[in-house]
C-alpha cells in the first residue's frame, strides 16, 4: 500500500534474489582462515614424517584430504611402508567420490565445471548446496563454490604457510601446531556419536586399530578398522535419544 492510500506492485526486478543469499564476506573470511589453520597443522604433521614440500604442496592442490594426508603421515611415521600409506590415505578419502557422486545433476553445466565440482566437493559444499536447492539452480551452485572456494583457497595458503613456518620454527609442537588437526578430529568423532550407527563404526574401529596394532605391521590395523562401518550397518541409522519440540 502506498503512502496515498493506494496499492503498489512489486515489479520482479524490485524482488530479492533468492540466489543471491548466502554467508557474507566475513563468513568466507573466517571459513578461509579456519582452513588455512589446519593446513598449517596438517603441513606441520606432513614434513614432521619426512614428507618433502613439494609432494605436500601438490597434495593439498590436487588430493585435498585433510584426513587422507594424517593417514599417510601416520602410516609413514610409525615405520609402514608406502603401500599401506597410500591405502590408507586412499580410504579415508574414498567419501570425497560419494561427494562427487551426490553432486551429479544437480545444475546444468559444462563439462569442464563438471569436473571442476567433483574435484572440489566437500563435505560443507555438498551440505550448502542441498541447503540451497530449494532457492533453484543459482543458489546451490552459488553457494557450493562459495564455499568451496573459501575453503580451497585457506588450505593451499595454510600448507603454503605451514611449510615456511616449518623452516623457521624448529619444533612446530612447541607452538601447538601438532593438536589443531587432531582437535577438529575429535570433534568430527564426538559428533558421529550421535547416532547408533556411526557410533558402532567408530567404536568398532577403534577396538579393531588398538587390538591389532602390537600384531600387524604399521598401517594395516588402519585398513582393517574400515570394517566397523560395515558392522555398523546392521544398527539402526537414528540418534540415541529422539529430540521431542513443542
Amino acid at each position: 500500500t502506498g503512502d496515498d492510500g493506494g496499492t503498489t506492485t512489486m515489479t520482479t526486478a524490485d524482488q530479492p534474489d533468492p540466489s543471491r543469499r548466502g554467508l557474507t564476506p566475513f563468513d568466507l573470511g573466517t571459513l578461509l582462515l579456519a582452513s588455512a589453520a589446519i593446513g598449517i597443522a596438517v603441513t606441520s604433521i606432513m614434513t614432521g614424517a619426512g614428507t618433502s614440500g613439494l609432494v605436500v604442496m601438490l597434495a593439498c592442490t590436487f588430493a585435498y584430504s585433510g584426513t587422507g594426508e594424517v593417514a599417510y603421515a601416520s602410516v609413514i611415521a610409525s615405520g609402514g611402508g608406502m603401500a599401506p600409506a597410500l591405502l590408507a590415505s586412499m580410504l579415508v578419502s574414498s567419501r570425497f567420490g560419494l561427494l562427487a557422486m551426490s553432486m551429479n545433476r544437480r545444475w546444468k553445466a559444462p563439462l569442464w565445471e563438471r569436473v571442476a565440482v567433483a574435484h572440489l566437493a566437500s563435505e560443507i559444499g555438498v551440505a550448502a548446496a542441498i541447503d540451497a536447492a530449494p532457492r533453484g539452480e543459482r543458489a546451490a551452485r552459488r553457494a557450493f563454490f562459495e564455499l568451496v572456494l573459501a575453503s580451497t583457497a585457506g588450505w593451499i595458503i595454510g600448507s603454503g604457510i605451514g611449510l615456511v613456518v616449518g623452516n623457521v620454527v624448529p619444533n612446530t609442537r612447541a607452538i601447538g601446531l601438532d593438536v589443531v588437526f587432531p582437535a577438529s578430529f575429535v570433534g568430527a568423532v564426538v559428533n558421529a556419536l550421535r547416532r547408533r550407527d556411526s557410533t558402532v563404526a567408530v567404536g568398532t574401529g577403534a577396538f579393531a586399530a588398538l587390538a591389532l596394532t602390537p600384531l600387524l605391521p604399521a598401517g594395516v590395523p588402519v585398513l582393517i578398522s574400515a570394517a566397523g562401518s560395515v558392522v555398523a550397518m546392521a544398527a539402526p541409522a537414528k540418534p540415541w535419544r529422539r529430540v521431542v519440540t513443542a
